[in-house]
């Protein structure tokens, strides 16, 4: 005797189709949650990604405010300094020549330029000074403006009396002047 093997009933047609559209749907709504989970962390990504950006700038321009502390004057600020005080002690020396002498051309070029050299080496003194520079060309980076600010109020009530005063050198070239164009010499009075 024959025997038949058992064959599973197939399912009818109309089922298979439903199954299927079942499982086509399941993936369907597998694929959307898998979707939303990729946006979720895609934009837990991005947030990290510009807070890092935003605390490595943070710490960067920190760094640098803190790297300027220690960086002088570039040879540009320092030229741009030192023009401002040579120009304020052209003007200081014109002002202290005519406070004392009623004339700001009073002793020639040669008593200009002592004194003058004598107020600009002050001016550099009290500009050092006020920023606590060994030279001027150490004066910080990060002082430039207030630094330029400082050298270009320098005037005549800025100057210490030790150099209001005339020095044994100018009076010499003062009195030297003085006989040239038969005036009367100055004499320090202490």
């Amino acid at each position: 005797m024959k025997t038949k093997l058992a064959t599973p009933n197939p399912e009818p047609k109309g089922n298979r189709k439903n199954t299927q559209i079942t499982l086509l749907g399941s993936l369907i709504k597998n694929q959307q949650v898998q979707n939303k989970i990729n946006q979720v962390v895609y934009e837990a990504i991005q947030e990290q990604t510009e807070q890092a950006k935003k605390e490595l700038k943070a710490y960067t321009d920190h760094a640098i405010d803190e790297i300027k502390k220690y960086i002088p004057l570039n040879d540009g600020e320092a030229s741009k300094l030192k023009q401002a005080i040579s120009s304020r002690a052209a003007v200081t020396t014109k002002a202290w020549i005519k406070k004392n002498f009623n004339d700001p051309e009073y002793g020639g070029n040669e008593f200009f330029s002592k004194k003058y050299g004598h107020i600009m080496r002050a001016f550099y003194s009290m500009t050092k000074k006020h920023f606590d520079a060994i030279k001027y060309t150490a004066i910080l980076h990060s002082d430039f403006e207030e630094a330029l600010g400082y050298a270009n109020s320098l005037n005549y009530f800025s100057l210490p009396q030790r150099t209001k005063r005339i020095t044994e050198n100018q009076l010499k070239t003062l009195n030297e002047w003085e006989k040239r164009h038969h005036k009367k010499l100055t004499v320090i009075k202490d």
